[in-house]
Order: structure tokens, then C-alpha cells, then sequence
């Protein structure tokens, strides 16, 4: 019996920041960019995005009716990145890594989402991370 590997989705920006600016971005800032209107569970509802910055926090919307998870920390090395179960839809249980090295003088955030058992799946996330992606770049550019 042959299983089939999906390939990951693979995404590269480039942003302003150097990596520890990036970094803080990602995590600390994430309510500031994640385009909750049409990348969260709550839409317009969601009121704050949280990222514990610890091996086994969460990534989580709040929302008033309460919260709801996106992902756990598995691993956490700022600035050069860290990985995330992710807990979403058809896409839990798969893995995401996000890495920022310095290009230039600013740096280069390279994702990686990993571990699809359908391929549906991860043609969703391929088209899903340039949208969560673009205002990220955008807010990290000076």
C-alpha cells in the first residue's frame, strides 16, 4: 500500500523590518495585520488576536461569544521563527513554520504549511496565505 505525499505550501515576502521587527510583528503584533474579516472563524465579530510566544501557547481569536483556536506553539525561537500546530478546519493537524532571515536591510519571511493528508486542502492554503500574507508585507514596510 503506497500513500501519496501532498507537497507543503510554500510562501516568501519580503518586508522592511529586520528579523527581530518581523519576528515581534508576526507574533506580538499579529492583531495589528491578520485579516480577521475574511481569515477567522468569528469574521467581523473577532475583537483581538492572541499569540502566547511560549512552547504551548496558543494563536486563538477572541470574539465576544469567547475564543476559538487556530494553533498551538510547538516550537518558539524569536527572531528566527517558530512552528505551530494548526488546529483549523480540514487543516488540523497539519504544521506551520515560519522563519525570518535578514535580506538586505530588511528580511525574508518564509512560510511553510505542512502535513495535508487532501490535496483540496492545501489548494485552499496555497491561495490563503497570499491573502493572509498581504497585510503583513504591508504593515512591515516602512
Amino acid at each position: 500500500m503506497s500513500t501519496t505525499t501532498i507537497e507543503a505550501v510554500r510562501k516568501t515576502v519580503l518586508v522592511d523590518f529586520a528579523p527581530e521587527e518581523a519576528f515581534d510583528l508576526f507574533t506580538a503584533g499579529i492583531a495589528s495585520w491578520w485579516p480577521v474579516s475574511s481569515h477567522s472563524y468569528g469574521e467581523g465579530a473577532v475583537t483581538n488576536v492572541v499569540f502566547e510566544r511560549q512552547v504551548g501557547g496558543r494563536v486563538y481569536e477572541v470574539t465576544a461569544a469567547g475564543e476559538r483556536d487556530w494553533g498551538t506553539v510547538r516550537e518558539f525561537d524569536p527572531p528566527s521563527g517558530f512552528v505551530l500546530d494548526w488546529l483549523i478546519g480540514q487543516a488540523s493537524g497539519t504544521e506551520v513554520e515560519v522563519r525570518f532571515t535578514p535580506e538586505g536591510e530588511g528580511s525574508r519571511v518564509e512560510l511553510e504549511h505542512r502535513g495535508f493528508a487532501v490535496s483540496d486542502t492545501r489548494e485552499n492554503y496555497f491561495g490563503g496565505w497570499d491573502v493572509v500574507l498581504a497585510p503583513f508585507v504591508e504593515a512591515g514596510s516602512r
